[in-house]
């Protein structure tokens, strides 16, 4: 008997095992049911919407074009913006409310603009005066950002470890807070200011001419008294014909640098073409009758100015390729515009060794125009032998820039020039020393050096 109820017990409890696994299938089987029905309803729904809904809204980073495409869900649906949509900067961020016109209907749709991306640039290299920390933002170049853009340090150079080039990085934080970090480099020295060259200008010569490269060019630093200036024309070939490049390198005892190129343009002489020696014998009768050798060479530039401006009579036009030809034109038909009146300044200053620099108009959207730097031991000066019309005075024989300025304003910005391709004028007046009415000068007594 104990045996069979034993085994009755172990049956009782395979069979309830078994009923116990069937009713867990079953609620699994009931719940994996309910599952799918909710999935498939979630897809109905879905679908629904989509249907109903098959606009919506886009997100794009600041600077980037929008589309109509971006709003619809739907590839090759008839789709563009509403007809009263406001004008979008997409490079300012925010959320922006617009229409967009979708098969047939209008869609109201949200627009955001986001700045995720940060600042690039370029970092130089730099050099700065010993214990003075330069500008971050003047130590990176090519900024580029869909918004302002700061500047700072976030690892400075040591400014007292003199001549040796050191790591750096600047920080660059837009307005939306992005930020990158630029590395530069930064040399300290006891004077980090390059020379300053002026009158470098462009060049012509025709085939087979030498060139003075240095006429007219000087070169200023503001510690080193004699910077050196060197000149490579090495690209240059006077032999054939073209436009080629000379550059200008001037370098203090620092070892700062500054560098200006100019092209040099080589053409063959023409055939009408005016030597100078021919110029000058034109004018020999006239520059005899003007100069005496006892003369000052500040009384020899005055007179020389007031013949030019007093005995060539006005025309409008005249060839401007070249002085000489000018010069001819001016000692034999006594005629010409403000090209013949240079020209004939020129050639006689040249007879009496009076250094001269050719400035031409900077402006010339109105009118072209032409005249002189002349200098007479006291520095450069306007000199613009061009007579002029009108109520205000017609004074131009040795002119600083501010007066050449205020004459220029007066007569619609006759001489107006780019300064920087000229010698460094003098900044001391000698007016009160020119007599214009009786057309006489006496000898300038200035206090210090000029230019």
């Amino acid at each position: 008997m104990p045996q069979n109820n034993t085994q009755d017990n172990r049956d009782r409890q395979a069979a309830r095992r078994a009923a116990y696994l069937r009713r867990r299938r079953a609620h699994r089987r009931a719940v994996a049911s309910m599952l799918l029905c909710l999935v498939l309803a979630v897809v109905a729904v879905v679908l629904a919407v989509r249907t109903l809904r098959p606009v919506h809204g886009a997100t794009v980073e600041a600077g980037q074009s929008v589309t109509p495409a971006m709003f619809v869900r739907s590839v090759g649906a008839d789709t563009s913006f509403g007809p009263n949509n406001p004008a979008i900067d997409t490079s300012v961020p925010g959320e922006y409310d617009i229409q967009i016109f979708h098969n047939g209907k209008l869609h109201d749709v949200t627009l955001k603009v986001r700045d995720t991306t940060p600042p690039a640039a370029e970092g130089k290299t730099v050099v700065a005066p010993f214990g003075e920390l330069p500008a971050a933002a003047d130590c990176v170049e090519n900024v580029q950002d869909v918004s302002a853009v700061t500047a700072q340090w976030k690892k400075e150079p040591d400014m007292e470890k003199v001549d040796e080039p050191q790591s750096a990085v600047v920080r660059l934080t837009d307005a939306q807070g992005n930020r990158a970090d630029v590395p530069v480099q930064v040399t300290v020295r006891y004077d980090a200011v390059p020379p300053v060259i002026t009158g470098a200008k462009d060049i012509k010569a025709f085939l087979g001419d030498s060139i003075a490269y240095r006429d007219g060019v000087t070169v200023t630093d503001d510690t080193d008294a004699a910077p050196e200036l060197s000149i490579d024309s090495s690209q240059v070939n006077i032999n054939a014909e073209g436009v080629y490049t000379a550059t200008y390198t001037a370098a203090d005892q620092s070892g700062n640098t500054t560098s200006v190129s100019v092209n040099v343009s080589i053409t063959e002489k023409p055939s009408d073409y005016v030597e100078e020696e021919e110029a000058y014998q034109v004018a020999q009768e006239y520059y005899d009758q003007l100069i005496d050798e006892d003369m000052t060479d500040f009384e020899k530039a005055y007179a020389i100015y007031h013949w030019v401006k007093d005995y060539i009579y006005y025309v409008d036009h005249s060839e401007h390729e070249y002085w000489t030809v000018g010069a001819k034109q001016a000692f034999t038909e006594l005629a010409g515009d403000c090209f013949i009146y240079y020209s004939a300044a020129k050639c006689l200053l040249n007879m009496a060794g009076i250094k001269n620099y050719d400035v031409v108009k900077s402006d010339t959207s109105r009118s072209s125009h032409f005249w002189l730097l002349v200098d007479l031991g006291y520095g450069w000066y306007h000199f613009d032998a061009c007579p002029r019309v009108g109520d205000t005075p017609d004074h131009t024989f040795m002119l600083t820039d501010e007066e050449m300025q205020t004459y220029s304003q007066l007569h619609d910005n006759s001489n107006v020039f780019d300064p920087t391709l000229y010698p460094e004028r003098a900044t001391q007046s000698v007016q009160q020393w020119v007599h214009y009415e009786s057309n006489t000068v006496s000898e300038p007594k200035l206090a210090g050096a000029n230019g």
